[in-house]
C-alpha cells in the first residue's frame, strides 16, 4: 500500500467514524446476497410476519423438492391443488433452500399501503405448530417460516416508483435482484457497494420546487465539499470524479461516487443542519487519526458561510423549502 492510499483509507475511515457518531452509519456491502419480495394474503398476515419477526411462504401441501429430484408422480399430485405446480415447486424450493442469511425481503401490506424492507436472519427455515384455534383467530398458517430482522416501514406514497413493477407481480414469492439499487436506497440512506457510495437525501415538499432550488442547494454542498478535499489535499480523481446525481420525480436526490467524496459530502450535509447537528471542533468526542480534518470542515463552512448564492442562510432556506430530510432520522415513516 503506498503512502497515497494509506492516507486515503485513513481520511475514509475518520470520515466514517465522524459520520457514525454524528448518527449517520455507512452500511458497506461486501457479501453477495439476493432481495426477495413475498406477499402476505393481501396484507392479512402483514402485521403478524412484522410484529412477530418472520416471513412465510404458504402452500403447506407442496413439499421442498429441487428441480433434478422431481417425479411425474409427484407434478401430477401436486397439479390436483395446483395447475402450475412447477411454478409453486420452484417458490417452495427458493423459500425453503435458496434463501439465505443476509437476503433482503420485501413485505406489502393490504393495499400496498406500506412497504416493510427486512433481512434474513438465519440460512435455514423452521417450521412451527399452527392450532385450529389460532387458525380460527385468522392467525398465519404458514408453517415454514424465516425468521427476519425488520429495518424500516415506508408508506407507499414514499416508496421509489421503480419498484412498482415487482409490487405488481401476484407470485407468492418473487427474486427482484435486478432492483437491488432502488431497495438499497430505500433502506439505506448511505451505503457503499462495489466502491462506489450512495447517500439518498429525500425531498418531502408536497408542492414543486422553484427552478433553481435543487441545482443551487447541490451547488452549496459540492463546492464545500471540493474545498475540504482540496485542504486536505487528496488525490485529484477524487476531487475530479467529485459525485454524480440522480434526481427522482419521487423527491429523491442521489448522490454517489467515489467513497470518500460522497462521504465529505454527507459532512457538510450534517453539518449544515444546524442545532445540535453543527459539526465543530469542540462537540468532537471521537479520536481521528486525520491531522486538520475537522479544521478543514471548518474552514470549507466558514468560506462559503456569507457566499451570495450559495451562502449558508440561503442553503439552509432552500433545505426548509424543500423539506429534504435529515438521513440521520430515517428509519420508519410517521406518514
Amino acid at each position: 500500500m503506498n503512502d497515497i492510499t494509506a492516507y486515503t483509507n485513513t481520511i475514509i475511515n475518520d470520515l466514517y467514524a465522524l459520520l457514525k457518531s454524528e448518527g449517520l452509519p455507512i452500511v458497506e456491502i461486501t457479501e453477495p446476497h439476493h432481495y426477495w419480495f413475498i406477499r402476505t394474503q393481501g396484507g392479512s398476515y402483514f402485521d403478524e410476519f412484522f410484529l412477530d419477526e418472520f416471513v412465510g411462504i404458504g402452500h403447506e401441501d407442496v413439499p421442498c423438492v429441487e428441480e433434478s429430484e422431481r417425479t411425474d408422480e409427484l407434478l401430477k399430485q401436486v397439479k390436483i391443488n395446483h395447475p402450475q405446480a412447477t411454478r409453486i415447486l420452484n417458490q417452495v424450493y427458493k423459500f425453503c433452500s435458496e434463501m439465505h442469511k443476509g437476503d433482503i425481503v420485501i413485505i406489502p401490506s393490504a393495499s400496498s399501503a406500506q412497504f416493510a424492507f427486512g433481512c434474513i436472519e438465519d440460512d435455514d427455515y423452521y417450521t412451527v405448530k399452527v392450532s385450529d384455534e389460532d387458525i380460527d383467530e385468522g392467525k398465519c398458517p404458514y408453517t415454514r417460516r424465516r425468521k427476519t430482522h425488520w429495518i424500516r416501514g415506508i408508506s407507499k406514497g414514499r416508496v421509489d416508483s421503480k419498484l412498482y413493477t415487482f409490487f405488481r407481480n401476484q407470485q407468492t414469492l418473487s427474486l427482484v435482484d435486478d432492483y437491488s439499487e432502488f431497495i438499497e436506497r430505500a433502506i439505506h440512506p448511505f451505503y457503499v457497494k462495489d466502491n462506489i457510495a450512495h447517500l439518498t437525501l429525500d425531498i418531502r415538499t408536497p408542492e414543486s420546487p422553484d427552478a433553481f432550488d435543487i441545482p443551487t442547494y447541490m451547488q452549496g454542498i459540492l463546492y464545500r465539499a471540493r474545498e475540504i478535499a482540496q485542504d486536505l489535499n487528496l488525490p485529484n480523481e477524487i476531487i475530479s470524479a467529485r459525485s454524480r446525481t440522480n434526481v427522482q420525480s419521487a423527491g429523491l436526490i442521489e448522490l454517489l461516487g467515489d467513497p470518500v467524496f460522497v462521504a465529505l459530502l454527507a459532512t457538510v450535509f450534517v453539518g449544515i443542519c444546524g442545532g445540535k447537528c453543527n459539526i465543530s471542533i469542540k462537540d468532537i468526542k471521537i479520536k481521528l487519526e486525520t491531522k486538520g480534518l475537522i479544521e478543514s470542515i471548518s474552514k470549507a463552512m466558514d468560506k462559503y458561510k456569507n457566499h451570495d448564492i450559495i451562502g449558508e442562510s440561503n442553503i439552509k432556506e432552500i433545505q426548509k423549502r424543500l423539506q429534504i430530510e435529515d438521513p440521520r432520522t430515517k428509519k420508519e415513516d410517521q406518514d
